[in-house]
């Protein structure tokens, strides 16, 4: 940076005084407002951010915010500029010094003057999140201490409008006190603030800040992996309550944080109060460079009359002797017409207060115009020599004379007052209002003589209230009473939700309403949204986004197509269950005789398997009509015939089957078809075949009568000479023997 010299004079109007501090960004000197007669703050900025004009764009937009804000706890910014290749803020100047050099003195704070200091912190913070500003960079060198112990934060804005500049990639601020979304690049709240703040508080108490790295990246990387440690961990006599105000204040997640200032401020003072806190001073530390600065007094050469003081004046109905003062921002009358008042973004003026220059020569018409001054006719007739006496003029001739010389004054100040309004008197010069809120716009343009409209636009680079420029331009000159439209920003714009409708018509509008582009996407299936309707869009609503973005937006084709599964060999009930699960329902069911396929199982479906079908069509099956011969051999003829008519078979006949033999006569040996088989319906018949031979049962050592059921049973007949024999004990054929159905049997018995 190219320092400026002792005796600089920046803008005809900031003498240098002498330098009071370096930083990252800037130097801070102290300087002699030569217009004002005050010592104040000089912080001019490097030349790197300096040269870049992206970030003297957005270092005036926020210093205007900044000088906006008054509070007893932030340094209050007077004027900001800038002068060839330097660019600077004028603020009021600090007599007292930093925390930081308060901390080099007296090592870490009792909780009591460590609370102190935070309270007044985070009084000066709430005030600027209520006006929608966030720091950015909250750490003991922006934090100050006024001669009068008043504690006052410095510096808003400044790291926003530098890493707007910066090159992608990089991360800006102070590494020991970034939050966790500074180093990831998100979204940047009051929460981070109140990270920054939170780890200011553990310092404040410890002396020391909580994270360590061998380089600046792993430094600023350890936050995203790990927590704040507790104060009491490391220094003894930090009460638990204030361990955890410390945790809340950093905890990793934004969510889990106080949502800002206020809110910290509130739990600060609910703890204090529990732990009964004294009040405190806050000590002024004396090796300061604020301190030294302000032994040696300003060169005031050139200034007429005495320095005024420039640190801090009572508010009004306050006395000075409690401690606590009010800023007072010092107002103007504002005349449209003075041409410092709007200065456009790159004259490279300032946007408070004038610059110093020489006031524009009066144009012709201003000239013409009537007022106090002496019309030239006048100051001719002012100069007419005295008449000789020999020559009186009677008073009839000095009427007329008089009278003839007022007329022409008149006529050529009509003829001018006319030249001048049909010429440029018409016309006046829009304001220059961006970064004004509405109200102040529409009082600067009406001043200047023009009706106002308001219209609503979204910008990425201005604020939201703030207004972003005016239709037509301010600059341009148009006929006064001409109506000028203020255009106020409404920030970035937010992605709108999806009509109730799905209308894409409808969206398209909704995104042209919030300077958004409609961007037709792949169309997608969807059970739930009908065809050519929006399924979604991406980025999803209620994101923020850039102005002219475009949305992608995905219509729906309806329902995903299924494919019609494979049924063959299953049960209706079981088809209706696969066809449910693939999306679609069954329909009719027809009967139809098929040998391979068991009776009431599905033969085919219609359409057939893998064909594509809409979700929820209808699929009709074919099942089988077979009847299955069960399994009846063993069984008596009478038993196979009741089990076959069960099944919807008939008897056709029955049979002896050559070469076989079983314990009865009417056992059915075989059966045509064979068990198993399918028959249709219309014509299911069987043959069953009983045995050629019987094998004798064994009867011996039976009475006669039980020896007779027995041979009955097995379809043979009994001869016996004994009907009452008690015990037979001989039979013939032997047991075992195989005869024919119906042969009877000799036996004894006595």
């Amino acid at each position: 940076m190219a320092e400026l010299n002792v005796g600089e004079i920046l803008e005809a109007r900031y003498r240098i005084d002498r330098p009071i501090a370096r930083g990252g960004m800037s130097t801070v000197y102290r300087a002699v407002d030569l217009r004002l007669a005050r010592a104040v703050a000089l912080k001019v900025m490097d030349q790197r951010f300096a040269a870049d004009p992206v970030f003297r764009s957005r270092f005036r937009r926020e210093a205007r915010a900044m000088a906006q804000l008054s509070h007893p706890n932030l340094v209050n910014v007077y004027d900001f500029g800038s002068d060839g290749d330097h660019i600077f803020l004028v603020m009021e100047l600090i007599t007292g010094g930093t925390l930081r050099e308060l901390l080099a003195e007296s090592g870490p704070l009792p909780p009591f003057a460590a609370a102190a200091v935070m309270r007044a912190l985070l009084t000066g913070l709430s005030a600027a999140h209520d006006a929608g500003m966030v720091h950015r960079d909250i750490k003991p060198d922006n934090v100050l201490i006024n001669g009068n112990h008043a504690v006052k934060l410095a510096d808003f804005g400044l790291v926003r409008a530098a890493s707007q500049s910066t090159e992608t990639g990089k991360i800006v601020g102070t590494v020991s006190y970034l939050s966790p979304e500074q180093v990831t690049g998100e979204e940047i709240t009051p929460a981070s603030d109140v990270y920054s703040a939170g780890i200011l508080f553990f310092e404040l108490l410890t002396g020391r800040t909580p994270f360590r790295g061998e380089s600046q990246l792993d430094h600023a990387y350890q936050r995203l992996t790990e927590d704040v440690p507790s104060p009491s961990s490391l220094i003894e006599g930090v009460p638990h309550l204030i361990d955890e105000l410390v945790a809340t204040a950093t905890a990793r997640d934004p969510e889990q944080r106080f949502t800002d200032a206020e809110e910290f401020l509130a739990a600060l003072d609910d703890v204090s109060r529990e732990l009964n806190f004294p009040s405190y001073y806050v000590p002024i530390p004396h090796n300061s460079a604020a301190h030294r600065a302000a032994e040696i007094p300003p060169d005031t050469t050139g200034v007429a009359g005495p320095l005024e003081p420039t640190s801090i004046l009572a508010s009004e109905g306050r006395d000075d002797s409690d401690g606590l003062t009010e800023v007072i921002r010092t107002t103007r009358m504002e005349d449209p017409r003075r041409p410092w008042d709007s200065p456009t973004e790159e004259d490279g003026q300032t946007s408070i207060l004038p610059s110093g220059q020489p006031a524009p020569p009066p144009t012709p018409a201003a000239a013409a115009a009537p007022g106090p001054q002496r019309t030239p006719a006048r100051r001719d007739a002012d100069r007419t020599p005295t008449p000789p006496p020999s020559a009186p003029v009677s008073n009839r001739s000095r009427t007329s004379l008089i009278a003839w010389i007022v007329c022409v004054v008149i006529l050529t100040a009509a003829i001018a007052l006319g030249g001048w309004w049909f010429g440029s008197g018409r016309y006046g010069e829009i304001p220059q209002v961006i970064g004004m809120t509405q109200e102040e716009a529409t009082a600067r343009i009406e001043q200047a003589g023009f009706s106002t409209s308001i219209r609503e636009v979204y910008r990425d680079d201005v604020a939201s209230a703030q207004v972003a420029g005016t239709e037509p331009a301010g600059g341009d000159k148009q006929v006064r009473g001409r109506a000028v439209t203020i255009l106020v920003s409404r920030g970035q714009p937010t992605i709108p939700p999806i009509p109730e409708d799905r209308s894409p018509d409808a969206y398209r509008q909704a995104l042209a309403d919030h300077s958004l582009s409609y961007e037709q996407a792949e169309a997608e299936h969807s059970d739930d949204v009908p065809e050519g309707k929006i399924v979604r869009v991406d980025p999803s609503p209620g994101q923020v986004v850039k102005v002219d973005s475009a949305v992608h937006v995905h219509l729906s084709k309806g329902p995903a197509p299924v494919h019609v599964p494979d049924l063959k060999g299953v049960s209706v009930d079981k088809a209706r269950e696969i066809l449910e699960k693939a999306g679609l329902t069954l329909g009719d069911v027809h009967e139809k005789f098929d040998s391979d396929v068991a009776g009431g199982d599905v033969i085919s479906s219609e359409p057939g398997k893998d064909t594509s079908l809409a979700r929820g069509s209808k699929v009709s099956v074919t099942v089988s009509s077979a009847v299955e011969i069960p399994d009846i051999l063993g069984m008596s003829r009478d038993q196979a015939a009741a089990e076959l008519t069960s099944a919807g078979i008939g008897v056709r006949s029955v049979e002896v089957a050559g070469g076989t033999v079983a314990d009865a006569a009417d056992t059915v040996v075989e059966v045509s078809p064979s068990p198993g088989k399918l028959l249709d319906p219309a014509d299911a018949w069987v043959v069953l075949k009983t045995p050629e031979k019987v094998r004798v049962p064994r009867v011996l050592g039976s009475a006669v009568k039980d020896a007779r059921d027995s041979l009955r049973i097995a379809g043979l007949g009994i001869k016996t000479d004994d009907e009452d024999g008690d015990l037979v004990y001989r039979q013939s054929p032997r047991p075992g023997k195989e005869v024919d159905p119906g042969t009877a049997i000799k036996v004894d018995a006595f």
